[in-house]
């Protein structure tokens, strides 16, 4: 079905013109992702894709600012609504343009269907439409007419302006085919050409295989993502910090393990020092403790102490012993047990070691 151009009760909008390019576009029919446990997390991550989309040009010509709704409205009857989604090419301060009002704002409806907009005069702004058809049950290849329709936000009975699109959708061709001897190519090419550009059933049985194995491939195009302490998943913290010889304790937060993870090595090569006993405490607990290492003759009440001397100190801190102080706002959040087991992972075996863990004030 093709859409005609014509407005809606043949009234125009006045004073602003519509672009769109390209207006026709060839889209690959793409399945769905499978549930796989990397794509859970995807969205914690920067993830770089190929944009389909096609460009909304609106230009004011009348010298006067307008605020309009830019919306797409399907001409086809298979045509679904989530293949399409409104999204800003480029994003403006209004405040520093005069527009303070929340009503001059732009916005993006909640469904990505539509989006309300500030032109200014004399103004020209670019917007961006996303088109992802999926692979489901009903879609097929074919091609798809829909139109771009400016209203005036305010008043949509005052006019319109459309302009006309088009998407054509088709199957994947086979990359399997490509890795079987030339022959097949070749043979899958002549039938291409007597079939009208028909894929050959070969071609389409083959990619029921891709479609198998697309999960798999997926996990491997992204196998750097497992190694990296700061881009793997949770549940793969543990496998990683075998790779490192590190035991992980589930009572600590995943931020704390990951950190952990990414400095195991460093550690490694200060352990038994003050140096990594210190930094693997302020990994845990956020904050870099007191460690004081040398020996310390306590105060003795006899006839030699003298009360008040500058080098009076009480409690007695033997050779090869050590006393870890940490000070934090909130001592109570300090799983103790937790920085006893570090210090006895961190410490020489021929050590002995005193904690204090103080309340830190503001």
């Amino acid at each position: 079905m093709v859409t005609s151009s014509e407005p809606r009760g043949g009234i125009t909008l006045e004073g602003l013109e519509l672009d769109l390019r390209p207006d026709f576009l060839t889209l690959e029919l793409l399945p769905e992702p499978a549930e796989i446990a990397l794509d859970r997390y995807a969205h914690l991550w920067h993830k770089a894709e190929p944009k389909r989309s096609t460009i909304a040009t609106v230009a004011s010509t009348d010298g006067k600012a307008h605020k309009i709704r830019l919306r797409l409205e399907p001409s086809h009857a298979g045509w679904r609504p989530k293949w399409a989604r409104w999204t800003y090419l480029q994003r403006k301060a209004r405040e520093l343009q005069g527009g303070t009002a929340l009503d001059e704002q732009d916005e993006v409806s909640a469904d990505g269907q539509s989006m309300t907009a500030m032109i200014l005069a004399g103004e020209t702004r670019m917007f961006s439409l996303e088109l992802s058809p999926k692979l489901a049950e009903g879609v097929s290849p074919g091609t798809y007419g829909f139109d771009i329709v400016i209203e005036d936000a305010q008043d949509p009975k005052s006019g319109e302006i459309r302009t006309p699109g088009f998407m054509t959708l088709e199957h994947p061709r086979g990359k399997l085919l490509n890795l079987l001897p030339s022959i097949y190519g070749e043979e899958m090419q002549k039938m291409r050409e007597e079939d009208n550009g028909e894929s050959p059933f070969f071609e389409r049985y083959l990619l029921g295989f891709e479609d198998a194995i697309r999960p798999m491939q997926a996990t491997l195009n992204r196998l750097d993502t497992l190694f990296g302490p700061y881009t793997t998943p949770p549940e793969f913290l543990l496998w990683l910090g075998t790779w490192v010889c590190l035991p992980l304790d589930e009572n600590w937060s995943e931020m704390q393990r990951r950190r952990l993870i990414k400095e195991a090595v460093e550690l490694w090569r200060w352990r038994g020092t003050k140096r990594g006993l210190s930094r693997y405490i302020e990994i845990y607990c956020g904050v870099k403790p007191e460690i004081h290492d040398l020996p310390v003759r306590g105060m003795r009440l006899g006839p030699d102490t003298k009360m008040g001397a500058t080098d009076t100190k009480l409690g007695d801190v033997p050779a090869h012993t050590f006393v870890v102080s940490i000070a934090v706002p909130d001592p109570g959040k300090i799983n103790e047990q937790i920085v006893h087991d570090i210090i006895a992972w961190e410490k020489p075996a021929h050590t002995a070691y005193s904690l204090r863990i103080l309340g830190r004030t503001s």
